[in-house]
């Protein structure tokens, strides 16, 4: 199935970007390229726009002597895709050109994307091992909707967009025990600090409703995932297939946000810190260790449940949240296309390397694996 020209062809797919380069990631970019050229592999980068009908070679580029350089490739023998978008218009179209590209030169994908938080919970909750662990969640229907859930789970909820990111678009809804009304807290589609109070709870359902503006959104119970200081945190761990294909822990971090605030996300001014020691400090030694066990294990776990629903995976970032008052360990995200700035932030040299090393050598592995 794999060419013999090379020790194997290697294509990034990311979205469009700005100068100096045209595309996204061209940090984390060069070090693949230059991890795979180390190996003996041709990678190169390329975009879905960049692709031409007929033609037998994929413009794209490559990091050579210190910089990008722009060249005609072979096609790819894997893809490794880390287009983010949830553009219905540039999905269509990246499906389109890879389309093409399979017609004339066969290809695997390295991983899978995730279709969305909502399918992630659905299949997640057919493992009773993973039931404990996760929020109760529902789809966001409307005001009535939300309404009923805030009568139910003691006038509070969780809002977020089934295919958002870094915190954006996030809301705390809290009803008023004393005149009705509504406090809604949270993240602007800019990742803004949010603030809204109603006197009026028909109002602030409605005001949620517009907010929405037609988005996909998921309700769960407003979790108390804070530090002793009011700081919410989470623990990422992000796990990858290494070079025999076996899932591994890369590397994990515990990410803290500023007090009151409503998630810990770093693009939203959260900042990472090492786990143990921000686990030790709001749990103490046995009950961090503990805690680290447990969110290791199920780390552990999930890759596989998810690839016999969605099929083959490459890496996932996981966030776990805590609850301190009793011990409780939440899955709050997976991410099929996971980031991992938190291991070069606190210097965790090792991870680093590693995180950017695993898709090449998991690559790697199945063009060897494959005949």
């Amino acid at each position: 199935m794999f060419s013999k020209r090379t020790k194997g062809v290697i294509g990034i797919l990311v979205a469009e970007g700005r100068a100096p380069v045209p595309f996204a990631e061209p940090g984390y970019c060069r070090k693949l390229c230059q991890i795979g050229s180390s190996r003996g592999m041709t990678v190169y980068v390329f975009c879905p726009s960049f692709l031409r009908p007929g033609s037998e070679s994929v413009p794209g580029y490559s990091y050579e002597n210190g910089g990008w350089h722009h060249k005609l490739f072979p096609p790819p023998d894997v893809i490794y895709d880390r287009c983010f978008t949830h553009d219905r218009r540039q999905q269509q179209r990246k499906r389109q050109a890879l389309s093409r590209l399979s017609e004339q030169h066969p290809f695997v994908y390295l991983t899978r994307g995730l279709t969305g938080k909502w399918q992630v919970y659905q299949a997640l909750r057919k493992f009773p091992e993973f039931e404990p662990h996760l929020p109760e969640t529902a789809r966001y229907e409307g005001p009535e909707h939300l309404a009923v859930w805030l009568r139910q789970h003691g006038g509070e909820a969780f809002l977020k967009p089934e295919h958002g990111t870094h915190g954006k678009r996030t809301l705390h809804v809290k009803r008023s025990e004393l005149h009705g009304g509504l406090k809604i807290t949270g993240r602007d589609p800019r990742n803004g600090i949010l603030h809204k109070q109603f006197s009026d709870s028909e109002e602030g359902l409605d005001w949620i409703h517009r907010f929405t503006s037609g988005r996909s959104f998921l309700i769960q119970p407003f979790l108390e995932l804070s530090t002793a200081k009011k700081e919410p945190f989470d623990i990422r761990v992000l796990v990858q297939k290494n070079d025999t294909g076996a899932w591994e822990i890369t590397g994990t971090a515990a990410r803290v946000g500023a007090r009151n605030a409503l998630t810990s996300n770093l693009h939203g001014g959260g900042t990472a810190h090492r786990a143990l020691p921000v686990l030790i400090r709001e749990l103490g030694m046995p009950g961090a260790k503990a805690a680290l066990a447990s969110i290791r294990d199920l780390a552990l776990r999930i890759p596989p449940a998810l690839e016999s629903h969605f099929g083959r995976l490459a890496e996932l970032g996981i966030d776990f949240g805590i609850d301190r008052k009793v011990g409780r360990i939440w899955v709050l995200e997976v991410n099929s296309k996971p980031g991992r700035s938190s291991f070069f932030r606190i210097g965790d040299r090792r991870s680093a390397r590693k995180s950017v090393e695993n898709p090449i050598l998991y690559a790697r592995y199945l063009l060897l694996s494959k005949p």
